[in-house]
């Protein structure tokens, strides 16, 4: 199977071939004469994605490749929005119809007389002259108010102008090589629509794009001014809390207050020890001086007059302490006390002098019992005296300012504690504060520069085309002419590929699985041009001479070579093969006998026997054992013998007379297919002749098949068709001659 072998194959069905191209390419042609010229205009716009400016970083940022692609993918989609494309719809309607007569820059005569006798005149009175957005409006209600207006049903189908979807086809968005440029192309057979459509397009998807951009960053701006007012009523509450726990505990700042405190505490103690010393020492002081008097000395220091004037020295100096340690609540008290204090002072000095003299008057004698000054003994006992009186009143005073000091050591130790948890609530309610502040500033920042970069530039406005776009009639035509040829040669070469008839030699053996002896060929509508009588005589020739090697291969000289024809079907072509070829035989000087069940005509040169099938026919072994007229026939006589018996798929016949005759040869159509019932039928002649298996006779093959086995077919060729054949068979360098004529 080669080139030459497709190239018959289609100039079999070459009529086929030719007139479905051509009818085709008449109907695209009739279909498309009056097909509209298409219009395109183009617009190029800047985004700013890849190299826009940013307020939120000074410094250069890297180019992410990722993110640069998704944000061109989201513009893309954003242009071939549904959306989009019903905005641009809608608002292209609005203009056509606010126009009072057809303008060429926006749309043609012919399609705005069009439109005005499409558009129903409840629609037409929804347009605002002069107000496009009122207009809009109205046809926006429209649309939405059900699926079965006007506006929604034009949107919606199929209009060339009108229709998303059509808008949605003729629209090319594409980005220019890896800049921030897109091209948008737009396709339509009215140029003022096409120019108008591309305008209305890049400010519906330039305000949409920037809506969506600003939208989102509007929604983040909101989100961190929502939760900076929860955090600062959060940090207003927290301090709130520790102002009340300020006011209520009294504390203006608390870590100085306990500080000072403290340091009170500190200095307390020590004033509270030398006090004590000053206490003991007085004591010590005064036993140490009564034990150096008299015992009337001692009696006279301790009559009632001198205790009286102790007790009052006490008493005033208790006061003076208990004055001096009451708090000062406001300035009139402190006043008060300053004068009350004084006032004491003075009446305690004045006891102190009554004290003295009361003592001074009680000695009338100069010297102790030691010999020490009477005089000097008594002045520091009197010394002594008020001085433990006066330290007497200042430990009164001191136990109660410890006390106190054990009660403020008390409350501010849980103050602390509490102190401590409020204000590490407050730090953290004042960082979450900061935190969403600078979130917010950021987010301030980052939403001007998506308005700066959102804003997209129209860099190449679109154009009113005036030139038509060349015809696709011509490339319709021939793209017809070629769906016409290559659709039915497909088909052809496909069923050729998926035939199932036997057709050829190689395909004969491979299906019936016995080896073929010869082919012989079709003889009807083979065509004017053949020599068919040469190429049936060549066909008899190679059966002929196949039947005398046979003889020639006989083992046992001087008996006639039996052969039986025999098919698996009837109209196998068995009669006519076999007449051809006994004539053929019998022209060549052999003696042939031909045994059949057919009544045929007389065969020249060729004894003819007519046998019945009987009920005894299927037990034949010989050819004696046929019904048929032998009488007078010597059998050893003829050279050869041919015995054609019926079907062997539909009718008996004698299985034992096969393996006493030499050959066999099945005769099968080409121009069928072989089935399992074939080769259930040959099955046991095929296990029964075991090493005389038959061969197989294949008749009615197509005339360029003869080529296998006979060459070139006669026909009269010229040089170019010569030429083109040994090229299509591969066979460049075919000579005809080795020597020149001489």
């Amino acid at each position: 199977m080669n080139l030459l072998f497709f190239i018959r194959l289609l100039l079999k069905h070459l009529v086929l071939l030719v007139l479905l191209p051509i009818v085709l390419a008449a109907m695209a042609f009739f279909l498309t004469q009056d097909q509209p010229k298409e219009y395109i205009s183009s617009t190029r716009v800047y985004t700013g994605i890849t190299t826009g400016s940013s307020i939120v970083s000074l410094e250069s940022s890297k180019v992410d490749l990722f993110a640069t692609r998704t944000a061109f993918d989201n513009l893309i989609n954003i242009i071939n929005a549904r959306s989009t494309m019903e905005e641009v719809s809608m608002k292209l309607l609005a203009t056509h119809l606010m126009l009072d007569k057809p303008q060429v820059e926006i749309i043609s005569a012919e399609s705005y007389n069009k439109l005005m006798k499409m558009v129903p005149q409840s629609v037409k009175d929804l347009v605002v002259k002069g107000d496009l957005e009122a207009t809009l409006k109205n046809f926006r209600e429209l649309k939405d108010s059900d699926y079965n207006n006007f506006i929604y049903k034009l949107i919606n189908y199929d209009h060339p102008y009108y229709s998303s979807q059509k808008i949605s086809s003729k629209i090319k968005v594409r980005r220019v090589q890896s800049s921030d440029l897109i091209d948008i192309t737009y396709q339509s057979s009215d140029p003022g629509i096409c120019k108008g459509t591309l305008e209305i397009l890049t400010t519906v998807f330039i305000n949409e794009y920037t809506n969506i951009k600003v939208n989102q960053s509007d929604a983040v701006t909101k989100y961190f001014e929502a939760q900076i007012d929860m955090a600062n009523e959060k940090l207003n509450t927290a301090e709130n809390e520790l102002l009340e726990f300020n006011r209520s505990n009294i504390i203006i700042n608390y870590y100085e207050q306990t500080k000072h405190i403290a340091a009170e505490k500190e200095l307390f103690d020590m004033r509270y020890l030398e006090i004590k010393l000053l206490n003991a020492g007085a004591k010590s002081v005064i036993v140490a001086l009564e034990n150096k008097m008299s015992a009337l000395q001692k009696q006279r220091i301790n009559n009632e007059t001198i205790a009286n004037l102790r007790s009052d020295l006490s008493r005033v100096n208790m006061d003076i302490a208990m004055k001096t340690f009451e708090e000062k609540t406001d300035s009139t008290r402190e006043s008060a006390l300053v004068k009350e204090i004084g006032d004491l002072r003075s009446k305690s000095y004045s006891i102190e002098k009554e004290l003295k003299q009361a003592v001074q008057d009680q000695y009338n004698t100069e010297y102790s019992t030691e010999g020490v000054s009477t005089t000097s003994i008594l002045e520091d006992w009197i010394d002594k005296v008020i001085e433990l009186e006066a330290t007497k009143a200042q430990l009164k005073v001191a136990e109660l300012q410890e006390k106190q000091f054990d009660r403020l050591f008390k409350n501010y130790a849980p103050l602390g504690a509490t102190m401590k948890r409020l204000e590490r609530k407050i730090d953290v309610a004042e960082r979450e504060y900061l935190s969403l502040l600078h979130s917010l500033g950021v987010a301030k920042l980052n939403q001007q520069s998506v308005e700066m970069n959102s804003n997209l530039k129209i860099v190449t406005k679109p154009l009113f085309p005036i030139v038509a776009q060349p015809s696709k009639r011509k490339f319709l035509l021939v793209i017809a002419f070629m769906i016409g040829f290559l659709i039915p040669a497909f088909v052809i070469i496909v069923l050729e590929f998926l035939d199932q008839n036997i057709k050829t030699a190689p395909r004969a053996e491979n299906m019936i699985g016995l080896s073929v002896a010869s082919i012989f060929p079709k003889l009807v509508n083979t065509g004017k041009k053949l020599d068919v009588e040469f190429i049936k005589n060549k066909g008899l020739d190679i059966i002929a001479r196949r039947l005398i090697l046979n003889t020639e291969e006989k083992t046992e000289k001087g008996k006639p070579d039996t052969n039986i024809l025999f098919s698996s079907l009837e109209s196998e072509g068995k009669t006519t093969l076999a007449t051809l070829l006994l004539e053929k035989l019998a022209a060549v000087g052999y003696d042939v006998l031909f045994l059949t069940y057919n009544e045929i005509s007389a065969i020249p040169g060729v004894e003819t026997r007519i046998y019945s099938i009987g009920k005894s026919y299927h037990r034949a072994e010989n050819i004696e054992d046929l019904d048929a007229d032998l009488e007078g026939l010597i059998l050893n006589q003829y050279d050869y013998i041919f015995i054609e018996i019926p079907g062997v798929l539909h009718h008996t016949y004698p299985i034992n007379l096969f393996k006493n005759i030499d050959h066999s040869f099945l005769v099968t159509r080409a121009n069928r297919a072989w089935t399992k019932s074939d080769s259930f039928a040959l099955k046991d002649i095929v296990e029964f002749t075991k090493d005389k298996k038959p061969q197989v006779l294949l008749n009615g093959v197509e005339m360029l098949e003869m080529e296998t086995v006979i060459g070139d077919l006669p026909k009269q060729r010229s040089l170019i068709r010569r030429v083109l054949k040994n090229i299509l068979r591969l066979h460049f360098f075919t000579k005809n001659k080795l020597t020149k004529k001489k």
